[in-house]
């Protein structure tokens, strides 16, 4: 894979940013703690799916032993169902379907959990549900389902749900009502915003990340010096803009915008444009005008601003 197709990839592109690392040290103190469940939620875009999906081979007990973390997902063409649940953990875990019925891909899904718990001394086992917005009260009990059975192996099973915080509302309020309680305090007592960035100094970690990530291995080469051979030899490094870029991000978008945070899928397409496509044209590190320009056109052409509105009005 080239250097350039590793920034462009964004089904493979990934850095390690401050709110991917903030979302493994809660989800592995609800784990270590002993917790059931937990919700993860935030807007659209921010990152959510991809710094959970960081954790599935990262996470530990307090003994440094592996914790298996699998992962699935919903979407609004999934068949509310029970079955359509279990079907979805079910090929998670790599099990082939061939029309069984909702008992037995019950009973495929906890056996798998409960052998991948016993890497363990703790036997404890990880599911991550993604757009749980999606999902349906009697879908959430397939879940207490797949709990119960591998409580009566002795097994600890922790479910996380992953929600977009613009459509939880419904299902939120449908998990208040006392009918519900045993849902609510199994899996969602705990809950944690996942934010994009929202402080030059969480921007200046991110910009280090591609200051770190390799792309050529012969010889080892990370993506600044990839890219910017000529400012990288004189000192500069891609955090170095981290004030220059927050700036003109504010001031250009999130303030008129009214953006709490800045989304990852934004920020990134906004930095591979600017390391790939505008930095190279850049030779002198102190030529302020020019990087100017350069994270200028990079945010213009990250899509920040919601062009339809311009096309169909706002909603009000």
């Amino acid at each position: 894979m080239s250097a350039a197709s590793i920034l462009e990839d964004a089904s493979v592109f990934w850095i390690p940013t401050p709110m991917a690392r903030a979302l493994e040290r809660r989800i592995e103190a609800w784990v270590r703690c002993g917790h059931t469940g937990g919700l993860i939620i935030g807007e659209a875009r921010l990152g959510k799916t991809r710094a959970v999906k960081a954790l599935q081979h990262r996470l530990q007990n307090r003994s440094g032993q592996p914790i298996h973390v699998f992962y699935t997902h919903y979407g609004l063409r999934d068949v509310e169902t029970i079955r359509a649940v279990f079907a979805k953990v079910a090929r998670a875990l790599n099990f082939e379907l061939q029309r069984k019925t909702a008992d037995i891909l019950l009973e495929n899904i906890v056996l798998r959990l409960a052998e991948a718990a016993l890497a363990n001394d703790t036997r404890q086992v990880v599911l991550l549900v993604d757009e749980a917005q999606l999902l349906t009260l009697d879908q959430l009990n397939a879940f207490a389902e797949i709990y119960n059975d591998l409580v009566n192996l002795h097994i600890n099973c922790s479910v996380f749900f992953i929600a977009n915080q613009d459509q939880f509302h419904s299902l939120g309020k449908a998990l208040l009502r006392p009918e519900n309680r045993y849902l609510r305090e199994r899996f969602f007592n705990n809950f944690d915003y996942f934010y994009g960035i929202r402080s030059e100094q969480e921007l200046k970690e991110c910009l280090e990340g591609y200051d770190h990530l390799v792309v050529s291995d012969s010889p080892s080469t990370c993506a600044t010096e990839y890219f910017c051979p000529t400012l990288f030899g004189q000192g500069w490094r891609l955090a170095d803009i981290a004030p220059l870029y927050w700036r003109h991000y504010r001031e250009r978008y999130a303030i008129p915008l009214g953006l709490t945070s800045w989304g990852m899928a934004q920020f990134t397409r906004a930095t591979n444009l600017l390391l790939m496509d505008y930095l190279p044209a850049c030779t002198e590190k102190d030529d302020r005008a020019l990087l100017e320009a350069c994270v200028i056109k990079s945010l213009e052409g990250a899509g920040i601003a919601p062009s339809l509105v311009s096309l169909v009005g706002s909603s009000g």
